[in-house]
């Protein structure tokens, strides 16, 4: 599932299965997650923030925090799939009204793996991957694509920063990998079960030391 073609007969599937575009949500949905997403913008950022979803899809991930957050907020939806990105963006012609009136929320047609193509590095206060990096991961050639995400991730985030990565994959493994590919920090949080599966949060910060965070 890291072929393009695979998603784009996937959204195309699906935008003709249907008589209005919808969300599609892989491991669990925006409500699922939201007190903690919200909570997690209250503490740790303060002012515009600048988000990155990389992979977007039509989640209703960053919609959801572009409607529900106070704060003034410009968010960036990435995804490779040109069938995604058009759903998303009829999507976003229909969502209410921000949080903040000055909040922003726009859509790019790219590939996560090189996101400095298409950002400046230093760019965002916060990059979001809800599974993405786990499609790379659970392909054959998958690795070392995945390692190249989490690079491109920290390099376009400030140093202050954060790539907050959602996964089903246990601590022992992922952990290893992010101190491996970014080299920095990693905070691991239990953050949701759902039908008998335990969902983290994994967040790591550019820059610091490659020690593991508690696991709470």
């Amino acid at each position: 599932m890291d072929r393009r073609d695979a998603w784009d007969r996937f959204y195309t599937a699906k935008e003709k299965g249907a008589s209005c575009p919808g969300h599609f949500d892989w491991f669990f949905s925006y409500e699922d997650v939201s007190g903690f997403l919200l909570s997690f913008l209250q503490s740790s950022l303060a002012g515009r923030t600048q988000i990155l979803d990389v992979g977007c899809g039509t989640s209703a991930l960053s919609l959801g925090l572009f409607r529900d957050s106070p704060r003034q907020l410009r968010i960036s939806c990435l995804d490779f799939s040109p069938p995604a990105i058009d759903s998303l963006r009829q999507l976003v012609r229909e969502s209410p009204p921000p949080g903040h009136p000055l909040s922003e929320l726009h859509c790019y047609l790219a590939d996560a793996t090189a996101l400095t193509s298409t950002f400046e590095e230093g760019s965002f206060h916060l990059v979001l991957d809800k599974g993405t990096c786990d499609t790379l991961l659970r392909c054959p050639q998958g690795p070392g694509r995945a390692k190249t995400l989490v690079s491109e991730c920290l390099r376009v985030l400030r140093p202050t920063g954060n790539l907050l990565q959602f996964s089903d994959e246990d601590p022992d493994a992922r952990v290893p990998f992010l101190e491996q590919a970014g080299g920095g920090k990693v905070t691991v949080k239990e953050i949701a079960h759902i039908s008998g599966i335990c969902y983290y949060a994994y967040i790591l910060s550019p820059g610091s030391s490659g020690t593991r965070g508690a696991v709470k």
